[in-house]
């Protein structure tokens, strides 16, 4: 395993490598953007690019951050095998430390059935050595109970490496509303994983902003933003609204700036928008859309509470 050297804080990283036994790469520190709020771009807007474009991509729209997925899920096996090749992570680091931006989460870490937290270690490798500073992870497995004690192990490992866990409630999924998620996390009681709002979840599964601004805050991580329509999709309609058909803020009816009003101005946020009408754009061009739109709505909405 590797680690960050002990005399190297999370708050005064600067930009170094560092390589474990036999050559592989290990963790290395994050130039930080000292105040300015992290706005990322989740690799789900546009998946089709692979994380080196996407990384360029997401530098040039504006973006202070990006996700990236470095694990492939089981529904989309080639997308992207990044962990356990050494080579590659050097590349992207290198790639987004040169751009000036920051590789903020990591993708997919998703709790099923089958999965021994155990296992995901060298993926959690992968991740540090990239720089993130989360790891998402969907609630699959049915069973609450064995997924917050899963969950907690998860939390305990990431902890090592100096990254934190965000769940990811889901309409589609076991884990479903902010409900469930709530009681996973207080069962799991780690204090290495926090919550991952992802507005259109929220909206799908019944939640809404009364309920987050019920919340401390403290237990959220992050937020991911994106848009859609007020009519429900209906139960068949909710993985392809998830997976393709998305707005960019301000395109839509969700109450994103009533959201943006409850949490605190330095919330990190991570824009997740497979756009429904834009598909046929090359990558790059999609991107750029989603940077202008995000950016003008957010410095908007922001502005708004002072």
């Amino acid at each position: 395993m590797c680690r960050i050297p002990a005399a190297t804080k999370p708050s005064d990283r600067r930009s170094q490598t560092v390589f474990c036994a036999g050559g592989r790469l290990c963790q290395t520190s994050q130039p930080a953007s000292r105040g300015t709020p992290m706005i990322s771009v989740s690799h789900l807007t546009a998946l089709d690019a692979p994380p080196e474009d996407f990384i360029m991509g997401a530098a040039a729209a504006g973006f202070t951050g990006v996700g990236l997925r470095i694990m492939p899920p089981k529904h989309a096996p080639g997308r992207y095998p990044v962990v356990g090749d050494a080579a590659r992570i050097a590349l992207l680091r290198r790639m987004a430390d040169d751009a000036g931006i920051r590789i903020f989460e990591a993708e997919s870490f998703g709790i099923d059935v089958d999965t021994n937290p155990g296992d995901l270690l060298p993926a959690l490798e992968a991740a540090s050595a990239l720089g993130a500073r989360f790891v998402v992870s969907g609630g699959i497995d049915p069973d609450e109970s064995r997924l917050a004690a899963r969950y907690a192990e998860l939390a305990e490992h990431a902890q090592r490496f100096d990254i934190g866990v965000v769940i990811e409630f889901m309409p589609s999924r076991p884990m479903r509303s902010l409900e469930d998620a709530l009681r996973v996390l207080a069962r799991a009681a780690h204090p290495n994983l926090k919550l991952l709002i992802d507005t259109l979840h929220l909206a799908r599964s019944g939640g809404t902003v009364a309920q987050v601004a019920a919340l401390d805050l403290a237990q959220i991580g992050y937020v991911h933003l994106c848009d859609a329509p007020a009519a429900h999709p209906g139960p068949d309609g909710l993985t392809p609204e998830s997976r393709e058909g998305r707005l960019f803020p301000g395109e839509g009816e969700l109450p994103l700036a009533a959201l943006l009003a409850v949490l605190p101005v330095d919330m990190p946020l991570s824009i997740e928008a497979p756009h429904r009408d834009h598909g046929r754009l090359p990558a790059r061009e999609r991107l750029a859309l989603a940077g202008r739109t995000t950016l003008a709505f957010v410095a908007a909405a922001r502005a708004g509470r002072s």
